[in-house]
This record gives C-alpha cells, structure tokens and sequence, in this order.
C-alpha cells in the first residue's frame, strides 16, 4: 500500500507540473531560508557550551556605583583571584588572564606583532577545555619562559614542522614553545592566541585599587551561585573599603555564566563581539514563520485545486475507496513534495554554505549538515510542512460527498475559500512585518553612522606602536610633519571610538576637592585639531605654552556639567600625589564620542603625555597614496625591524557597527525570501482565480467591460486581503521595533513615512505579482473564454 501510495503521489507531481514546480520552489525557498537561520541560531546559543564545565564557570565583573556615576566593567583586580579562593573555601579554582601586551615575536626570519598573547594561572586547564594537539601543558604554565601556541599561531611561525621545544622571541624575552591546543573555537566569548605562565610575572602584582583582569571562578556542582554574591560582598570591607569609602564608591562583585555572556551582556569593553538574544528570538521566529509561509502556500494552493480534485474523489468513493486511504494519498503527496523539497535545500545549504559564512562572519563546514539540530530541522519540516501542511488539504478533499460531486453541487472556488483568504491575510502580516522591520533596522544603522560623532575621521590614519617603539615617536612626528601633504601627526593611549581608562581625580567643586572617576586619555600636541574636534571655550594643549605639559587639563563639556562648574577655566584637578599631577583646566572642547556610537557621552579628561601608543596623522587629502607611501618609507627608517600597517581612522571606527550590518543585512535577505514565498502563492492563487473566472470575464467582456474592468476585478479581491494584512501588521509592527529601539542609547523614531513606504512596497509586490494573470485575462479573446468547459 504504502509503495501504491508514492507511487500515485509521483503520478500527481507529474501530470500536473506547473502546480508542481510552484509547490517545490516555494518549500524549497522556505525550507533552505529556514535551515540558514537556524543554524545561525544554534550557533549563537552554543557559545562557551563545549566547555566541560560549563554550567559552573563564572566570569567576575565589577559594578561601580559613585554618588553621580554608575557603571560595570567586565573584569577584576589581580589580587582578586587568589584573595576569593583563600576566603572562601567552597570556591573550588579560579584563572586569570593578563595581557602580554602588543609586542613582536621573532622565529628565524619570521615576526609578527602579536595582541592576543596573554599571561594565565597554571589552573586553566582544571577549569576550560581545550583540546591538546602536542606537547605538554599543564607544566609549562608552572614555569616561566614557556609558552603554549594555538595551532593557528603555531603554523604561522614554524609551518609544518613540530613546533615543541622551539622558541619564540620578544625584545630580551624568549619564550619555548612546550604546547600545541587547537584554536580557540570561534563560538567563544574570550579567544586568544597563545598562554604563559602567570610566574613570568612579579609574585607581587597589582593592587585593589587597580582593575583590569579577565577573571573566572570555578564552582561545586548544584551550587548556589546567587547567594554567593550576596556573601562574596564581604570582599569590599576587607580589602577596598580604606581605598575607596572616602570617596564614596562602592564595588560590588556580578558573577555572570560564561554560557550567558555572548547573548546577554551589554557593557562596554567585551573581548570578542558579543550576540543578541533579541536577534536569536527574530530569526528564530523568522526560520518559523518562513516555513510556516510555504506550508500555507501548499495548503492554499492544494485547496484552491479542490474543484479539479472533487470529481476524483467522489469516483474513487463510488468504486469502494473509504476516506482513510484517500486522506493517506493527500497526506503522501504533500510528504513527497516536502521530501523533495527537503533534498533541493540540502543541494542550496551545501552549495551556499560560503558565501553565508561570509555574510553572517561565522565559519560552518559542510558537518553542520550531520548536526543534532540540522537533523531535528529535517524531521520537524517534515512533520510540519509534509503531515501538518497536508492535513488540511487532505481532510477538507477527501470529505466531498461522492453525490454531491456528481451532482456537480461542488461550486469552483467555493470552497475553502474563507480559508485561503486567512491564509493569505495572515501571510503578507508577516511579511509587511518584516519589511518594516527591515527599514527600521536601516534606518537605526543610518542613524548611527550619520550622527554628528564630534570630530572628523576624513582622511585620519591611525598606526599603532609597541612599547619599546613609543620611545621613537617623537622622531617619528619630526619627519612626517615636515612632509607638506601631512596636516597633523598626533597620538594618545587610547584608540578614539573604543572608550578610555578611569581613574580616581581630585576634582575642585563647590563643596572644596572632591574625588571622582573620571574617564581619563593622555594625549600630545595637536590631538584636537588632527581630530577636528571643537573647542567650546578656552584652548587645546599648546606648544608655546610649556606649563600646559605639566598643568594642563582640557575637559568635554559633559564633564563641566557633571562638575556643576559654571566657569570650568582654572578648575583644579589633581590625580596622586605632588609628584603625579596637579593640572588646571584650560580649555573645554564639544562632546565627542570617544566610547562609540553605542555608549552614551561619558564625562572625559584629557592631560598631555608626549609619547603615547595610537599615533593618528592627518593627511591633506590630496594624493594620499603617494603621501602613505613617503610614511612607510619613513616608517622602516625608524622602525627597520617593524612591519608597516595601518587603518584609516573611519575603518577602525565603522567596525562597531559590523555586527549589526550583518543581522541587517541577513534579515534583509531572509525577508525577501519570505516576500517572494508569499508571492509565489499569490501568484499560484492568481493563476487558480483566472482560470476558475474565465466564463465570467468572457460574458462581461461580451457586455461591454473592458481590460481596465477586468484588471481591476482580478486585482481587487487580492489588493483587499493585502490592505488587511497591512493593517494587522502595523501596530504589531510598530511595537516590536519600539522595544528594539530602547537598545540603543541614540536611536532614531520609526516614523509614519516609513509606515506608508512599507505598505505601498507591499501593495506594489502584490500588483506586480498578479497583474501578469490579470492582464492575460483581460485580453483573453471573450469567445476564447467562453468556449472554456
């Protein structure tokens, strides 16, 4: 029975291709679209989750509360580490990693500056997992000078040979290579390159007053982590009370899941680009509903086709078939069309698998295609769109009334019709849904990169200098000011667009020197003019003024008015003792967004250093090739030993919004897909309605109506479903993207226009989809149509 049943469901498929092809392509679309996205997802929710011990890694972060600032950095002190585990015995290991700085590393004729590099506890290996390729691990983060690559690192400096017992070089330091673990797998929240030992470094380091390490705890299984917190607050008595209760700043520790961190943290200052969770539930729903459009395709079309089928059926009932074997032929014709269906979007997933990887910056291979989740998918589309999407079609068809059929009392078009039209209605809701929230999307993105940021990135190139290559800079800004196509060469310690340091000042207020924090940059001569960044009283950093080196203090204007300062010139601000600083403020300049576009304005002040490590040069404009050319020439006079590069400044600062360039960019993608299923529908439904309706259009052609009459007849019930899928859609709409929106500290409105722009591309779709039938129909020659049946 059952191979009779395939084998008429194939006999079906084939007599009837156009209806066939419809079907297949839009399942396929459907099916391939929906198998991307959750892909997509699965690998968003995996992050850290292939760590054994994963439900019990917490990473340590400290929020900051002052009387009139508040915020939370991802990271700890040093001593933090060994103080927790010491005071509290049920906090079973913890691992700390320490940058190794920017620095050159040297194998042979081989160097690469390297970022990536960090100092750990010999502890990483009891708490994270990664896979050991050669050598041995965990003695060597026992020892100093030994050093464990990741086999990315470990092939770019000694190819294929065995890399164990070779070593690398940096400056005086030299480094043997005892390890080999595989890279750091990309669904990860912190990656690294390569690990030494914590022993390389000072027994004694840093100080409770001092943050800035990456920190992870390891807990007992069925632990109470949440009650924790609460007792893990003592910390702030015994060890940074006599720091900072004086100037009124409370430290609390957060103890946050590593598996949470790439979807749920929104601080500043995350090592790797972090996810959304708001994006993982859109293209989820997104995957659903696209399926969920091309099952009702299949069940608009299947019972649009009623009529054709009707006499079928009541044959088949009349020679003795009950109702059960005819629902099971419905049922494995739709399955037949899903399995195929399902075939051609494995083909599409295989054949596109690239080019989604670059879209979406992930690297899948083609095993993804034996993934738990994949696997699921297929049997879920099966179930859904083959039994689900079927059942409709099947129970409504095979419950015609042999009778009735043969008394032709089955009405074309009638029936089901109710049906359809929900189908369709609910059809273009999502679809108008999406569109809306794709130009908001936009729109957001827009705004952002559109938005005054306080100073001009046109023409700024940024390079960046190792420690020991900072002593140089000085020379280095001699000879590339001279050059007449160079405006400015400036630097500062830190990168602009990419947040700062804070540090505790001594600040004078009404109520005499009080201390705050205060995000902090050092920078040299002619940072504000390089920059492009306005002056709202007073002066930038002079060069005929020598005491500004020493006493200089320029401010932004959020800092004056978080100050209360009425007439900010002159104000003290003090940073340690005598020997550290003592600086008056010169100038205030405009606000400009130092921590990006996604962070709001934050108080800043700025005090000369001479030598800093990001060097930005301002170039004329004209002819800057040959301009970068005469600083590369410079460059390796200076720096012999050091490679040449360098970004433009508007690179390095648009890099934000790559993140959420690529969702907008897949969404995009995924709701034209969802478009065109829909239209694939509308234009099967168009087909149906046009040869169901050609008597009709013959007689009234006959009487008078012309092509204008008739286009506006076939378009009009169709232009009607949309208008009210239009209408449903807005307000659902219109809320989604205003929760969206409250993500983002700058954002702009959704805006009428952009509501009616969305609605008149989804009519226009919807005409240009039916007006190829409508037309044909409306120059149908009426004796032609009349001769129909």
């Amino acid at each position: 029975m059952f191979k009779n049943l395939i084998k008429t469901a194939f006999r079906h498929i084939l007599k009837h291709p156009g209806y066939s092809i419809l079907n297949i392509l839009g399942l396929t679309l459907g099916i391939s679209s929906a198998l991307f996205l959750i892909i997509y997802v699965s690998d968003e929710v995996s992050y850290d989750r292939y760590h054994e011990k994963a439900d019990r890694i917490y990473r340590v972060s400290s929020k900051i509360t002052e009387p009139d600032d508040q915020f939370t950095w991802n990271v700890a002190q040093i001593p933090f580490g060994p103080q927790v585990v010491q005071d509290y015995p049920e906090v079973q290991s913890f691992v700390r990693f320490i940058p190794m700085g920017r620095s050159l590393y040297k194998y042979e004729d081989k160097e690469f500056n390297e970022e990536n590099f960090f100092y750990v506890d010999s502890t990483l290996f009891d708490i994270f997992t990664y896979k050991v390729l050669k050598g041995e691990v965990k003695t060597a983060l026992l020892q100093p000078k030994k050093i464990i690559l990741t086999e990315k690192i470990a092939t770019k400096y000694f190819g294929a040979a065995d890399p164990i017992g070779k070593t690398l070089t940096s400056g005086t330091n030299v480094y043997e290579v005892t390890g080999v673990i595989e890279d750091v797998p990309t669904n990860s929240h912190f990656r690294f390159d390569a690990i030494a030992s914590r022993n390389n470094l000072p027994k004694q380091l840093g100080t409770w007053g001092n943050f800035g390490i990456f920190t992870y705890l390891l807990f007992p299984e069925d632990f109470d982590v949440e009650a924790f917190e609460t007792k893990m607050q003592g910390m702030y008595d015994a060890y940074m009370k006599t720091i900072f209760e004086v100037m009124k700043i409370k430290i609390e520790y957060i103890l946050e899941p590593i598996t949470k961190i790439h979807l749920y943290s929104t601080n500043a200052g995350e090592p790797e680009p972090t996810g959304s969770i708001t994006y993982v539930y859109i293209f989820a729903l997104v995957a659903l509903f696209l399926v969920l459009i091309a099952g009702m395709n299949y069940m608009n079309l299947a019972t649009a086709r009623s009529a054709r089928r009707a006499r079928e059926v009541g044959l088949r009932k009349v020679v003795g078939s009950r109702r059960g074997p005819l629902i099971a032929q419905f049922l494995s014709e739709s399955t037949v069309f899903t399995i195929i269906s399902l075939i051609l979007s494995i083909v599409i997933l295989i054949a596109l698998l690239p080019k989604f990887n670059t879209l979406a910056g992930k690297s899948f291979d083609l095993h993804i295609i034996y993934s738990p989740v994949v696997l699921l998918t297929l049997v879920g589309v099966i179930l859904v769109v083959g039994l689900l999407g079927g059942s409709y079609p099947a129970f409504f068809l095979s419950r015609f009334s042999p009778v009735t059929v043969l008394k032709g009392e089955i009405t074309q078009g009638s029936a089901g019709s109710l049906f359809r039209k929900i189908l369709v209605v609910f059809q273009f809701a999502i679809s108008v849904i999406m569109i809306i929230c794709t130009l908001v999307v936009f729109r957001q993105l827009n705004f952002l990169k559109t938005k005054d940021q306080g100073f001009d990135q046109k023409d700024v190139i940024n390079l960046t200098l190792n420690g020991q290559m900072v002593r140089k800079y000085p020379v280095l800004k001699q000879v590339l000011t001279d050059f007449p196509e160079i405006k400015y060469v400036t630097s500062t310690n830190s990168a602009v667009g990419e947040g700062s340091g804070k540090v505790i000042f001594n600040v004078e207020t009404d109520q005499g020197m009080t201390q705050k924090g205060v995000n902090f940059v050092v920078v040299d001569h002619d940072f504000i003019d390089a920059l492009g960044i306005k002056m709202a009283e007073g002066r930038d950093f002079q060069e005929d003024m020598p005491s500004d080196t020493l006493t200089g203090a320029v401010v932004n204007e959020t800092f004056a008015k978080r100050m209360n300062w009425s007439d900010p010139i002159g104000k003290k601000v003090e940073l340690g003792d005598a020997n550290t600083l003592r600086a008056r403020v010169i100038g205030v300049m405009k606000d400009y967004h130092q921590t990006g576009m996604y962070n709001e304005i934050e108080s800043l002040l700025m005090v000369y250093r001479a030598r800093n490590n990001q060097v930005y040069i301002k170039l004329s404009g004209k002819n800057n090739e040959a301009t970068l050319s005469f600083i590369e020439s410079k460059w390796k006079e200076i720096f012999p030993d050091q490679p040449f590069t360098y970004t433009y400044l508007s690179e390095r600062f648009n890099r934000q919004f790559e993140a959420d360039e690529k969702r907008g960019l897949i969404f995009t993608i995924f709701t034209i897909l969802a478009i065109l299923i829909a239209c694939l529908g509308l234009f099967g439904l168009a087909s149906y309605m046009v040869e169901q309706r050609t008597k009709e259009i013959g007689i009234r052609k006959v009487f008078g109506a012309n092509e204008s009459i008739i286009l506006r007849l076939i378009a009009k019930d169709f232009l009607i479903l949309v208008t009210a899928g239009i209408v449903i859609a807005i307000p659902i709409a219109w809320y989604l993207m205003s929760d969206w929106l409250q993500n983002y500290v700058y954002r702009t409105n959704i805006g009428v226009p952009l509501i009616i722009l969305a609605s008149l591309l989804t009519i226009a779709i919807t005409f240009i989809t039916i007006s190829y039938k409508a037309y044909q129909a409306a120059v149908m020659n009426p004796a032609t149509s009349l001769k129909t049946e």
